[in-house]
Protein backbone atom coordinates (compact mmCIF):
# COMPACT_ATOMS: atom_id res chain seq x y z
CA UNK A 1 0.00 0.00 0.00
CA UNK A 2 0.97 3.92 -0.34
CA UNK A 3 0.81 3.62 3.72
CA UNK A 4 3.16 0.82 3.28
CA UNK A 5 5.50 2.37 0.52
CA UNK A 6 6.07 5.52 2.53
CA UNK A 7 7.22 3.77 6.16
CA UNK A 8 9.48 1.61 4.65
CA UNK A 9 10.85 4.44 2.84
CA UNK A 10 11.22 6.56 5.84
CA UNK A 11 12.49 3.81 7.90
CA UNK A 12 15.88 4.02 5.45
CA UNK A 13 16.69 7.37 5.56
CA UNK A 14 17.71 9.77 8.59
CA UNK A 15 15.52 12.63 9.58
CA UNK A 16 16.08 15.66 6.82
CA UNK A 17 18.91 18.20 7.55
CA UNK A 18 19.91 20.73 5.82
CA UNK A 19 23.88 20.94 4.07
CA UNK A 20 25.85 22.97 6.03
CA UNK A 21 29.48 23.97 7.01
CA UNK A 22 31.16 23.90 10.31
CA UNK A 23 30.77 27.21 10.69
CA UNK A 24 27.03 27.42 9.84
CA UNK A 25 26.81 24.46 12.47
CA UNK A 26 28.10 26.33 15.20
CA UNK A 27 26.07 28.14 17.80
CA UNK A 28 27.14 31.98 16.10
CA UNK A 29 24.90 34.46 14.67
CA UNK A 30 24.08 32.73 11.68
CA UNK A 31 21.97 30.37 13.62
CA UNK A 32 18.07 30.57 13.41
CA UNK A 33 16.55 31.92 17.01
CA UNK A 34 13.91 29.61 16.66
CA UNK A 35 12.73 26.82 14.63
CA UNK A 36 9.70 25.18 14.66
CA UNK A 37 7.16 22.41 13.30
CA UNK A 38 4.65 23.83 11.56
CA UNK A 39 2.42 21.06 13.11
CA UNK A 40 2.65 18.15 14.26
CA UNK A 41 1.71 15.01 11.62
CA UNK A 42 0.07 13.03 13.70
CA UNK A 43 -3.36 13.45 12.68
CA UNK A 44 -2.41 13.04 9.12
CA UNK A 45 0.78 10.81 9.04
CA UNK A 46 1.74 9.75 12.33
CA UNK A 47 4.70 7.79 11.08
CA UNK A 48 6.28 10.85 9.95
CA UNK A 49 6.21 12.68 13.89
CA UNK A 50 9.44 10.12 15.07
CA UNK A 51 11.20 11.60 12.26
CA UNK A 52 10.51 15.10 12.10
CA UNK A 53 11.26 15.31 16.27
CA UNK A 54 14.48 13.84 15.30
CA UNK A 55 14.83 16.97 13.31
CA UNK A 56 14.53 19.52 15.77
CA UNK A 57 16.63 17.63 17.79
CA UNK A 58 19.36 17.62 15.65
CA UNK A 59 18.96 21.25 14.09
CA UNK A 60 19.49 22.81 18.25
CA UNK A 61 22.38 20.19 18.97
CA UNK A 62 24.11 21.19 15.83
CA UNK A 63 23.75 25.08 16.69
CA UNK A 64 21.41 25.22 13.42
CA UNK A 65 18.59 26.33 15.72
CA UNK A 66 18.57 28.22 19.48
CA UNK A 67 15.91 27.09 20.20
CA UNK A 68 12.85 24.79 18.85
CA UNK A 69 9.18 24.74 19.11
CA UNK A 70 6.11 23.15 18.14
CA UNK A 71 2.95 24.52 16.31
CA UNK A 72 -0.63 23.42 16.15
CA UNK A 73 0.34 21.28 19.04
CA UNK A 74 -2.80 20.16 21.61
CA UNK A 75 -2.21 19.60 25.40
CA UNK A 76 -1.65 15.98 24.70
CA UNK A 77 0.98 16.21 21.83
CA UNK A 78 2.43 19.38 23.56
CA UNK A 79 3.47 16.79 26.13
CA UNK A 80 4.89 13.79 24.36
CA UNK A 81 6.73 16.38 22.13
CA UNK A 82 8.29 17.81 25.43
CA UNK A 83 8.94 14.41 26.38
CA UNK A 84 10.58 13.56 23.50
CA UNK A 85 13.13 16.16 23.36
CA UNK A 86 13.97 16.10 26.73
CA UNK A 87 15.48 13.02 26.69
CA UNK A 88 18.15 14.17 24.04
CA UNK A 89 18.36 17.06 26.96
CA UNK A 90 16.77 19.63 24.43
CA UNK A 91 14.45 22.19 25.69
CA UNK A 92 10.68 22.77 24.54
CA UNK A 93 10.62 26.46 23.85
CA UNK A 94 7.52 27.41 22.36
CA UNK A 95 4.24 26.58 20.89
CA UNK A 96 2.59 28.11 18.59
CA UNK A 97 -1.34 28.34 18.30
CA UNK A 98 -4.60 30.21 17.24
CA UNK A 99 -5.62 31.94 19.61
CA UNK A 100 -7.98 35.17 20.37
CA UNK A 101 -11.04 35.97 21.88
CA UNK A 102 -13.13 34.25 18.83
CA UNK A 103 -10.41 31.27 19.22
CA UNK A 104 -9.98 30.13 23.01
CA UNK A 105 -9.93 27.09 22.57
CA UNK A 106 -6.00 27.03 24.04
CA UNK A 107 -7.50 28.02 27.30
CA UNK A 108 -10.16 25.87 27.32
CA UNK A 109 -8.93 22.76 26.43
CA UNK A 110 -5.62 23.33 29.28
CA UNK A 111 -3.37 23.90 26.24
CA UNK A 112 -1.87 26.99 28.19
CA UNK A 113 -2.12 25.17 31.38
CA UNK A 114 -0.09 22.35 30.13
CA UNK A 115 2.50 25.17 28.81
CA UNK A 116 2.91 26.57 31.90
CA UNK A 117 3.34 23.52 33.55
CA UNK A 118 6.38 22.46 30.74
CA UNK A 119 7.80 25.61 31.11
CA UNK A 120 6.91 26.05 27.34
CA UNK A 121 5.82 29.59 25.60
CA UNK A 122 2.37 29.55 24.09
CA UNK A 123 2.65 32.37 21.10
CA UNK A 124 -0.68 32.99 19.66
CA UNK A 125 -1.43 33.54 16.15
CA UNK A 126 -4.36 35.31 14.41
CA UNK A 127 -5.24 37.72 17.46
CA UNK A 128 -7.57 39.81 15.38
CA UNK A 129 -9.89 36.58 14.37
CA UNK A 130 -8.27 37.67 10.29
CA UNK A 131 -9.78 40.88 11.28
CA UNK A 132 -12.88 39.62 12.88
CA UNK A 133 -11.67 41.90 15.87
CA UNK A 134 -10.55 44.46 13.87
CA UNK A 135 -13.36 46.78 14.28
CA UNK A 136 -13.13 47.36 10.48
CA UNK A 137 -16.35 45.65 9.40
CA UNK A 138 -19.87 45.47 10.57
CA UNK A 139 -21.79 43.67 8.21
CA UNK A 140 -24.69 46.81 8.28
CA UNK A 141 -25.01 47.97 4.74
CA UNK A 142 -26.04 51.46 6.69
CA UNK A 143 -22.96 51.68 8.80
CA UNK A 144 -20.29 54.03 7.13
CA UNK A 145 -17.23 51.58 7.79
CA UNK A 146 -16.42 48.68 5.03
CA UNK A 147 -19.49 46.06 4.70
CA UNK A 148 -16.91 42.83 4.23
CA UNK A 149 -13.54 42.43 3.43
CA UNK A 150 -12.83 41.00 -0.30
CA UNK A 151 -12.53 37.42 -1.39
CA UNK A 152 -13.38 34.42 0.97
CA UNK A 153 -12.92 36.04 4.33
CA UNK A 154 -15.83 38.06 2.99
CA UNK A 155 -18.05 34.78 2.67
CA UNK A 156 -16.94 34.07 5.87
CA UNK A 157 -17.48 37.25 7.58
CA UNK A 158 -20.58 37.17 6.43
CA UNK A 159 -21.62 34.03 8.49
CA UNK A 160 -19.76 35.14 12.01
CA UNK A 161 -19.76 38.57 12.39
CA UNK A 162 -23.88 39.30 13.03
CA UNK A 163 -22.80 37.16 16.21
CA UNK A 164 -19.69 38.85 17.10
CA UNK A 165 -21.35 42.59 17.03
CA UNK A 166 -22.08 41.95 21.04
CA UNK A 167 -18.38 41.44 21.24
CA UNK A 168 -17.60 44.37 19.43
CA UNK A 169 -19.10 46.61 21.64
CA UNK A 170 -17.74 45.36 24.24
CA UNK A 171 -14.12 45.86 22.75
CA UNK A 172 -15.40 49.28 22.14
CA UNK A 173 -16.29 50.33 25.36
CA UNK A 174 -13.55 48.79 26.90
CA UNK A 175 -11.23 50.46 24.34
CA UNK A 176 -12.46 53.82 25.18
CA UNK A 177 -11.71 53.37 28.71
CA UNK A 178 -8.34 53.03 28.00
CA UNK A 179 -8.01 55.40 25.29
CA UNK A 180 -6.85 52.59 22.56
CA UNK A 181 -8.32 50.90 19.83
CA UNK A 182 -10.14 47.63 19.15
CA UNK A 183 -7.21 45.89 17.91
CA UNK A 184 -5.67 47.28 20.36
CA UNK A 185 -7.45 45.84 23.42
CA UNK A 186 -7.95 42.65 21.56
CA UNK A 187 -4.48 42.56 21.56
CA UNK A 188 -3.93 43.18 24.86
CA UNK A 189 -6.38 40.35 26.13
CA UNK A 190 -4.37 37.95 24.33
CA UNK A 191 -1.29 39.00 26.38
CA UNK A 192 -3.09 39.23 29.37
CA UNK A 193 -4.07 35.65 28.71
CA UNK A 194 0.07 34.31 28.79
CA UNK A 195 0.69 34.61 24.61
CA UNK A 196 2.91 36.24 22.52
CA UNK A 197 0.80 37.54 19.80
CA UNK A 198 1.79 37.68 16.18
CA UNK A 199 0.63 40.43 14.67
CA UNK A 200 0.25 40.96 10.88
CA UNK A 201 0.21 44.80 9.59
CA UNK A 202 0.14 46.00 6.12
CA UNK A 203 0.74 49.47 6.65
CA UNK A 204 3.25 51.55 8.96
CA UNK A 205 -0.19 52.78 10.53
CA UNK A 206 -1.09 49.05 11.45
CA UNK A 207 2.41 48.28 12.77
CA UNK A 208 2.20 51.50 15.07
CA UNK A 209 -1.35 50.91 16.19
CA UNK A 210 -0.29 47.24 16.77
CA UNK A 211 3.02 48.43 19.09
CA UNK A 212 0.03 50.18 21.31
CA UNK A 213 -1.31 47.30 22.56
CA UNK A 214 1.86 46.75 24.83
CA UNK A 215 3.53 48.59 27.61
CA UNK A 216 0.19 48.63 29.38
CA UNK A 217 -2.28 46.00 30.89
CA UNK A 218 -6.07 45.73 30.96
CA UNK A 219 -7.50 45.30 34.50
CA UNK A 220 -8.82 41.82 35.91
CA UNK A 221 -12.23 43.23 35.78
CA UNK A 222 -11.82 44.22 32.16
CA UNK A 223 -10.35 41.09 31.04
CA UNK A 224 -13.70 39.07 32.85
CA UNK A 225 -15.75 41.38 30.98
CA UNK A 226 -14.28 40.31 27.38
CA UNK A 227 -14.26 36.71 28.60
CA UNK A 228 -17.97 36.93 29.41
CA UNK A 229 -18.84 38.76 26.15
CA UNK A 230 -16.51 36.22 23.89
CA UNK A 231 -18.62 33.10 25.92
CA UNK A 232 -21.58 34.75 24.27
CA UNK A 233 -20.44 34.14 20.38
CA UNK A 234 -22.92 31.98 18.98
CA UNK A 235 -19.90 30.86 16.03
CA UNK A 236 -16.33 30.93 17.26
CA UNK A 237 -13.54 31.78 14.42
CA UNK A 238 -12.10 28.68 12.20
CA UNK A 239 -9.87 26.47 13.27
CA UNK A 240 -6.95 25.09 11.69
CA UNK A 241 -7.70 21.49 10.57
CA UNK A 242 -4.28 20.33 11.52
CA UNK A 243 -4.64 21.49 15.51
CA UNK A 244 -4.15 18.44 17.60
CA UNK A 245 -5.21 17.17 20.86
Amino acid sequence: SMEGALRASLDRIDPPMPSSDDQSTSKTANSIELMQLHWSAANYAPWQEPGLRAGLVQCYEKGLAKAVGGSNYGPKQLRSLHDTLAQSGVPLATNQVQFSLLSRQPLLNGLFDTCVELGVVPIGYSPLALGLLSGRYTGDPAHDMPLLPKGPRGALFKQILPGVTPLLSTLKAVAEEEQKTIPQVAINWSICKGAVPIVGAKTAEQVKENLGAIGWRLSPAQVETLDAAAEKVPRQATQNIFQTD
